[in-house]
């Protein structure tokens, strides 16, 4: 009898955020209509309701959220916890939108289906401001809490006349600014005015789709824990947290039906592919990282919590369950083929992956293809200079078709595009791997037979560089063949910079050692152990804007230090190769955590002979090229053949670190 008046008397222990949804919330429409919410659809709900859960401990009392649509948001992060505050604290809540009949659809739309599926649909009011149709302005339930409506629009005094302990506000950037009527601070203030009576035990929500960075989700999530969520890569087992530069293979397909076949993930860490089983798992391991923390190997969490009472939480398209990566593949094959791509490029940023979109930065005087097709020598096509120095070689490497150009160089980095060509590989009929293994045996016999030179033998190239990004293996294995005919003249490359498939960075050694072989300008040497061969690691980015520089400066007769000329041919010939050196354009942007670089971006798919051109280029410094004139006695093209890499004592071939 006494336990049973106790409970009568007693007001009910209160459930956790998290109890109170998986128990009470009944899915009112979409795929799961009916079902009652569970976190474990969507792991990143439960770090959210556990972090808010922890609020009092953490010493936070705002809480600002943002993710991709379709992931659950609105549910998450508005409704339930609308509900939560209403039904299982039964207290006053303010609910905030831009504007009223936004305010109302909040109410119609998304509040009122889920109360309706609820057993808390007896509370509804019987008569008044909620029961009927029409806007909606304050609603009591029968349990005795109250909600209501203020938007971004209104006097100063519909706001001050409202207290409550809590402020849920929806589509925030949108009350980012004081409304036309007010002469006070801006809106959201205002309304975090009427919770000041409540000292810390307030509790202020903002969930939006995020804008811009400087509109007020963006901030307020960088201002505040600015938390990630990290991962468990399935394959080195660090801990990571995958964004869009991590999302690769859509960008190549024909169409968007390769898109989303070929689209994944992949791990920011290792570069392996993550697949949508190990994706789901790793998210239902998932962590939450608050800014300056550290995760150990073991999964701890390292370091103090920072200094803010804002709890700053974002989740991406990897974390978004309800959509896979086949779906995005698609998105961002479509987005890059839209006619109004600027506007794809903001939903992609804002709707997909939660980031806030930058208008396009400042072109730096971008290279035009007309003006490349009048640069020419007065060599006919395939003829080397007398006086040339090197001869080099960029090979980019396709699934169907190779591209190719051949540089001679003189003193002071003039230059000559003697040659530019492409080679066809019978992936269809053969196989890639094997197709790919005999055009380049194919392409070594045009490349071994030479280039003509007026009055002398054929000139054989002194370095080739071969792109290693697709079908690194075979690339290498062709390599590694080739030492034994020529020692290491020809090389697999790897281009990092924003431009690439998986936006890698480059990153420049400061010095030799058991990997890294040999250092040069914007590149370095080091020994694959597991390929058995050297391979060439190049900042793209520096020597894209390098091969630009050399295609603007001005020629003339003699030719000025540093003009770089095409072969003779009618302008209109070489216009396809102009095409692809201008596909990318550089631009001045901000880089988190690098702060203002040039950078890459692409306009054109076709960038195959821009590609092949840089590699060329870079090849050309590897051998010796320098802008500035050598006060030394310029070397021979022997001199360069005779200083290549050679063997060592256990027959392995090694780079010589000096020339």
């Amino acid at each position: 009898m006494l336990p049973r008046v106790l409970k009568s008397i007693l007001p009910p222990k209160l459930r956790t955020l998290r109890e109170f949804a998986e128990a009470e919330i009944v899915i009112p429409n979409g795929p799961h209509e009916g079902r009652r919410f569970s976190a474990s659809r969507q792991p990143y709900a439960g770090l959210w309701m556990d972090a808010v859960e922890d609020a009092a401990a953490n010493g936070w009392n705002r809480f600002v959220s943002t993710g991709p649509t379709q992931s659950g948001k609105t549910l998450l992060c508005f409704v339930i916890i609308v509900m939560y505050h209403l039904f299982e604290i039964g207290e006053a809540v303010i609910v905030a939108a831009p504007n009223q009949d936004m305010a109302t659809d909040k109410w119609r739309k998304d509040l009122l289906p889920v109360i309706r599926r609820s057993r808390f649909a007896k509370f509804l009011p019987d008569a008044g401001s909620g029961s009927k149709g029409g806007k909606v302005h304050a609603i009591d339930f029968k349990n005795g809490a109250s909600l209501r409506f203020m938007s971004g629009g209104g006097s100063d005094k519909s706001v001050a006349g409202y207290t409550a302990r809590v402020v849920v506000i929806t589509e925030t950037d949108g009350m980012d600014e004081a409304g036309e009527a007010s002469r006070e601070a801006d809106r959201i203030t205002q309304l975090e005015a009427r919770t000041r009576s409540y000292g810390s035990s307030k509790r202020i929500y903002m969930e939006c789709t995020v804008s811009i960075k400087e509109g007020r989700t963006w901030k307020e999530y960088q201002q505040g824990t600015c938390s990630k969520i990290v991962v468990p890569c399935p394959h080195c087992h660090k801990w990571v947290s995958p964004e869009r530069e991590n999302f690769v293979g859509w960008a190549d397909a024909e169409n968007e039906v390769e898109a989303r076949a070929s689209a994944f993930h992949t791990c920011p860490e290792c570069g392996e592919q993550i697949t949508e089983e190990q994706r789901a798992e790793a998210n239902r391991l998932a962590k939450l990282l608050h800014r300056g923390q550290k995760i150990g190997a073991d999964g701890a969490v390292e370091g103090d919590l920072p200094q803010t009472k804002t709890l700053g939480f974002r989740w991406n398209a990897f974390n978004n369950l309800f959509v896979t990566a086949a779906d995005v593949g698609e998105d961002e094959y479509k987005a890059s083929r839209s006619s109004d791509e600027e506007n794809a490029e903001k939903e992609m940023r804002q709707f997909v992956w939660a980031v806030p979109y930058e208008p396009p930065a400042m072109e730096e005087q971008p290279l035009s293809s007309d003006a490349i097709v009048k640069r020419m020598s007065g060599l006919t096509k395939g003829y080397v200079p007398d006086d040339y120095s090197y001869l080099t070689i960029g090979v980019d490497i396709g699934k169907y078709l190779c591209h190719y150009t051949v540089i001679a160089w003189q003193d002071e980095a003039r230059a000559c595009i003697v040659d530019y060509d492409r080679f066809e590989v019978a992936s269809d009929q053969l196989g890639t791997e094997r197709a790919l293994a005999i055009a380049l045996r194919e392409f070594r016999d045009r490349a071994e037979a030479g280039w003509a030179m007026q009055g002398g033998d054929p000139v054989l190239p002194n370095a080739v560089w071969i792109d290693a990004g697709y079908m690194g293996d075979v690339v290498s294995t062709f390599c590694r063949e080739m030492t034994n005919v020529r020692r290491q003249i020809y090389l697999p490359t790897f281009g990092r910079g924003a431009s690439q498939v998986q936006a890698q960075w480059y990153s420049h050694p400061k010095s030799t050692g058991a990997v890294v072989k040999r250092i040069g300008e914007g590149w370095h040497a080091s020994w694959d152990k597991a390929r058995g061969v050297h391979h060439i690691e190049v900042n793209s980015d520096h020597w894209k804007t390098w091969l630009h520089r050399r295609l603007a400066t001005p020629t003339g007769n003699p030719m000025p230090a540093g003009a770089m000329v095409l072969f003779q041919e009618l302008p209109r010939q070489h216009l396809s190769f102009a095409k692809h050196v201008t596909a990318e354009t550089q631009v001045t942007e901000h880089v988190a955590g690098r702060g203002e670089m040039t950078v890459w971006k692409r306009l054109r798919k076709a960038n195959h002979w821009l590609d092949a051109s840089y590699l060329a280029c870079a090849a050309g410094n590897f051998c010796g090229v320098k802008l500035e004139k050598d006060i030394t006695q310029p070397r021979s093209a022997r001199q360069v053949a005779e200083a290549a890499p050679s063997y060592g004592p256990d027959e392995r071939p090694y780079l010589v670190a000096e020339r």
